[in-house]
């Protein structure tokens, strides 16, 4: 994977605040999240975009060589990692489907002998 795919910034949060990676490949399967991997926590983290996009910002020029850093803790950190989204894929993947048997034809049904399961009391007159 390229470093394309990868924005590094930094995450001002007070003394939550790190330098962080997002890997733009990797969804959370939720329109209102996104994974950022966090250099201070050293792990990938689910934020809400709304409250975490106001909170980021690019990289300064003097913070530039933290970008090595945060390439390597991610890729570390990823392996441990499932985003939850291929959690859902997999398992959907792995359980099982109901079958979908098909209703037996009528022509396929063993002959049913009317006369044994109606008791007719006809009169002959």
């Amino acid at each position: 994977m390229g470093k394309k795919n990868y924005w590094h910034g930094y995450l001002e949060a007070g003394s939550k605040s790190t330098p962080v990676l997002r890997d733009l490949t990797i969804e959370t399967g939720n329109e209102s999240t996104i994974y950022l991997y966090s250099l201070k926590r050293n792990k990938v983290l689910e934020f809400q975009i709304n409250i975490v996009e106001p909170k980021l910002r690019e990289l300064s020029a003097d913070e530039a060589e933290v970008v090595s850093e945060l390439t390597a803790g991610y890729k570390k950190a990823k392996k441990e990692f499932t985003p939850r989204g291929s959690l859902r894929m997999k398992q959907v993947e792995l359980s099982p489907q109901p079958s979908t048997a098909a209703e037996p034809e009528l022509d396929d049904m063993d002959d049913i002998d009317i006369d044994d399961d109606i008791d007719l009391d006809m009169d002959d007159d």
